[in-house]
């Protein structure tokens, strides 16, 4: 991990929120090829990198329409995610567990009287799925998927219904993110950010440093972090 600014950690932290996809679980792939499958059973082929370069941070009725065209109606948009998510949950089901030491790091966290909550743009049963599957869900106080918001990231709105549902100030929230919308979502709220280099590597985040100032440090994994280096 690049050494945690801890100097940018203006306020005391008093609660962290976690993304999921990418955070919580390296499974954006997993997510990926599911997308890839879906609209390749409708006819429209791509590679990889054309995918996420035009679908990052969308949401997924969004990525829906954008490929198939916004005259899609609301029932057939319905259809084709619930046909994407079970690829997904059928590919990732026996694949499924927690990033490299974050059961340790939530562990610590609780011992640390941390609050913790959960925001991604998921749906609620993806959100399920997982917290579930890995047996965290009684970390967190707070869970909160795309369900739940009128605007996804990076529309602050999930942040701050987090750090209103832990009852602490915007400020006092760390934010555990792997992706530029959910890094600017953050931002926007106010809240610091480590960034989670799963499904970008520092040098592809770094070419947006300048923009993105709530970064306080990258890891990979939660086995290079320590609770102490967290908290001002």
């Amino acid at each position: 991990m690049s050494r945690v600014r801890t100097n940018s950690l203006s306020s005391e932290i008093s609660a962290f929120i976690f993304d999921m996809d990418g955070v919580i679980a390296d499974n954006m792939k997993i997510h990926t090829k599911a997308w890839l499958a879906l609209f390749a059973d409708q006819g429209y082929e791509m590679d990889v990198r054309e995918f996420l370069e035009k679908t990052s941070g969308m949401k997924a009725a969004d990525v829906v329409r954008f490929f198939l065209g916004k005259n899609i109606s609301s029932e057939t948009v319905t259809s084709l995610i619930d046909q994407k998510e079970f690829y997904y949950r059928t590919i990732y089901r026996p694949k499924l567990k927690a990033a490299k030491g974050l059961r340790k790091f939530l562990d610590d966290a609780r011992k640390a009287k941390i609050l913790m909550g959960v925001a991604t743009g998921g749906s609620r049963k993806n959100a399920d799925f997982v917290l579930s599957g890995l047996e965290i869900k009684s970390y967190f106080r707070s869970i909160l998927t795309a369900d739940d918001v009128k605007k996804g990231k990076p529309n602050p709105e999930i942040y701050l219904s987090s750090a209103k549902n832990l009852g602490v100030q915007p400020e006092n929230c760390l934010v555990f993110e792997d992706a530029m919308p959910g890094i600017a979502s953050a931002e926007a709220a106010g809240m610091k950010v480590i960034a989670v280099t799963t499904s970008h590597s520092k040098k592809e985040f770094s070419k947006e440093i300048s923009k993105l100032s709530p970064i306080v440090g990258f890891i990979y994994n939660f086995s290079e972090l320590k609770i102490k280096d967290l908290r001002s």
